[in-house]
């Protein structure tokens, strides 16, 4: 499995599948009131192990996961298809990703607050289904069983090919609202998560959510807080060198500059621009690294031409976006009034000249 191009699409099968826990209860419900339920937060944390197949397909190949959750505790155990393991657990301190065969692993702390806000991926599982809700026909497809246990099986199918994403099916349990089986098929990838195995009120024990990394692995501390800070065009260029930005003109101004570093140090560099007194798109710029492969387009994403460079445009009904690479710089630009069309952002991109 070639995690460096499936990481993205696992962030969004992992926003969709994990903890969609709601109220416990056998009335019945229209598709919507489902979803309202399943979104809602439990009143009793789920405590359960289970065993379950994330399968990419030729996107990113196919997993086994292992998982314990007990409260706001996580535990997650991956193994790809080509032999990769990585290891992830969160507990009430931090978060640590082990990558066992690269013997690498990142670890973040968080302060209280940040940890409230990580306790389930509501907010998320909202957003994205909020869009669904505009752009896709809903309806209960019936009740299935799933690993043994009755489910509602809701279907969401696109109204357009437009859409952020494709079609999803989705089997919830009555009595937890855990997902414990869905699929989705965007711009034609279909991916597949399916749990195996599922056991609630499993005793787990505390020291499933501790992990003691062996002496001989790399760690990298990602800060939990926001790093970024703002900076000069002078700053910009004497780091970048030689690189496009969009010209001040017709209304268009140059709003902030902000800096920060990633996992790997490279600092990327962020340009928000307003319109007419209103935020317009930001363009984000760092310097590429040549030895990773280009991970093409993903979910909606679509190949295009950008200032004669292949790129990927990503144009739903709430983001818009465009990615290239040019000269050995990494460019993003995503608009954030929603009246800016995926054109007014190739426009916007052809328009940049080169600054020095």
């Amino acid at each position: 499995m070639n995690w460096k191009r499936s990481c993205r699409a696992a962030g969004l099968i992992a926003v969709m599948t994990f903890s969609l826990v709601g109220c416990n209860s056998e009335a019945t419900y229209t598709p919507q009131e489902i979803i309202d339920q399943a979104l809602q937060e439990s009143k009793e944390p789920l405590t359960y192990y289970g065993e379950y197949t994330l399968d990419m397909g030729e996107l990113g190949g196919k997993a086994q996961v292992k998982e314990w959750v007990k409260d706001s505790n996580r535990r997650i155990e991956m193994t790809g298809d080509n032999g990769e393991h990585v290891i992830t657990v969160k507990n009430d301190a931090k978060v640590i990703s082990y990558d066992v065969t690269e013997k690498t692993a990142y670890t973040m702390d968080y302060s209280q607050p940040e940890l409230d806000s990580l306790q389930s991926p509501k907010d998320q599982v909202q957003l994205i289904f909020n869009m669904v809700k505009d752009t896709h026909d809903i309806k209960i497809a019936g009740e299935e069983k799933v690993v043994g246990r009755d489910t509602y099986k809701i279907v969401a199918k696109t109204k357009n090919t437009e859409s952020l994403f494709g079609d999803i099916e989705a089997w919830i349990d009555k009595k937890t609202w855990l997902t414990l089986k869905m699929k989705t098929d965007s711009a034609g990838t279909h991916m597949l998560t399916e749990y195996s195995k599922i056991n609630f009120g499993e005793k787990i024990d505390a020291q499933q959510f501790t992990l003691d990394l062996p002496k001989d692995v790399t760690i990298q501390e990602i800060s939990g807080q926001d790093t970024s800070e703002s900076v000069s065009l002078d700053d910009v260029k004497q780091q970048l060198e030689k690189f496009l930005l969009v010209p001040e003109v017709n209304g268009l101004t140059l709003d902030n500059i902000s800096m920060v570093k990633g996992i790997e140090e490279r600092p990327e560099y962020s340009f928000d621009y307003v319109l007419d007194g209103e935020l317009a798109f930001f363009v984000t710029i760092f310097k590429a690294d040549a030895s990773v492969a280009d991970i093409g387009p993903i979910l909606n994403e679509k190949e295009i031409d950008i200032r004669g460079q292949k790129g990927t445009v990503m144009d739903g009904e709430n983001f818009r976006s465009l990615a290239w690479q040019e000269n050995g710089y990494q460019y993003s630009m995503v608009g954030q009034n929603p009246e800016l069309t995926v054109e007014d952002l190739l426009s916007y991109a052809q328009q940049m000249t080169v600054v020095q």
